[in-house]
């Protein structure tokens, strides 16, 4: 708890404290020379196989491909949004070849939440048949996305039960059984178990009602994402119930007005960040997560102070 509650009061108030005293935009120009250089190094290092992790898969100079992806795709929407089409080809084509499930959904978010508005819903009624065609491609077409969807979908009865087929794949089993935990943990307590408490009731308390595959407690791997809880989502719900719950709906609320605006295309940007993160990587203070966070809170600060001061 102490470690969460320092890190987080440590990271979030320095960038509280860093982002006003540049100007918003000369922030974002830095951010996206960032981007577009580690994009443009990723392709040799794609290309000429010297990945830093299993070389098959474009990452850059990142840990791995969804850490990467989903850091550059606020630059590549806001390119898009700006209509930079040569730097946004840039960094779409590094989402593709990233191979990431998260950066895939995060592409598809580029265009869809945008639209979700009564104003747009003809535009948004003829995006999904597109969208579906590409998912299918996809699936058809990469057998590591076509593993995952298959295994998520056979598994996901298991989220009741905590009992896992042997064969499950790393990637759907870290997925369903911190999706199990948490929902054993909330049915106990209901209004939380605290901050941090997540890894110690997958850990200490509900593995032993779980039945891993076999070949991933041989490796050790039974309890992989267990500190993170592998969503920011599923953390936030398990480690404090109903009330994460409603806050992370609250939350989702309060920066939907980002989209109100086309002066916000950079807000809206950090809003589709945040929805990947609720999907994957609970960490509560990975790098780049209060940088986005402070930024896209001044812009709707002054959003609103700008807004007010019209109604005067």
């Amino acid at each position: 708890m102490f470690s969460q509650i320092l890190g987080i009061a440590v990271i979030g108030s320095y960038y509280y404290n860093f982002i006003p005293l540049y100007d918003k935009e000369d922030i974002i120009k830095v951010y996206l020379k960032l981007s577009l250089f580690v994009a443009i190094i990723g392709y040799p290092m794609y290309f000429l196989n010297i990945n830093l992790n299993d070389g098959i898969r474009l990452q850059s100079i990142f840990k791995e491909p969804a850490h990467y992806a989903i850091v550059v795709i606020p630059a590549c929407f806001y390119f898009l949004k700006i209509k930079e089409y040569r730097n946004f080809a840039i960094l779409f084509g590094t989402l593709i070849l990233s191979n990431s499930s998260l950066g895939y959904i995060g592409c598809a978010l580029m265009f869809l939440i945008p639209n979700l508005t009564l104003k747009r819903m003809g535009f948004l009624l003829g995006m999904v048949p597109v969208l579906l065609v590409a998912f299918f491609y996809v699936y058809s077409n990469y057998p590591f996305l076509k593993l995952r969807v298959d295994d998520t979908y056979n598994s996901l009865n298991v989220i009741n039960t905590g009992k896992f087929d042997k064969n499950t794949n790393l990637s759907s089993y870290v997925l369903i059984s911190n999706l199990y935990i948490a929902k054993k943990n909330v049915t106990d307590h209901p209004l939380g178990s605290g901050i941090g408490s997540h890894h110690y009731m997958h850990t200490e308390r509900y593995i032993k009602e779980m039945r891993p595959p076999e070949y991933l407690r041989t490796i050790g791997r039974y309890k992989d994402n267990s500190f993170d809880a592998n969503s920011l989502f599923t953390r936030i719900c398990s480690e404090f119930g109903l009330f994460g719950f409603v806050f992370v709906v609250l939350i989702l609320i309060y920066v939907s007005k980002a989209f109100s605006s086309n002066e916000l295309f950079f807000a809206q940007a950090i809003v589709i960040y945040l929805l990947l993160k609720l999907l994957r990587d609970g960490h509560y203070f990975p790098p780049e997560f209060y940088f986005f966070i402070g930024l896209l809170y001044y812009y709707l600060k002054d959003y609103t102070s700008m807004e007010k001061k019209e109604l005067i």
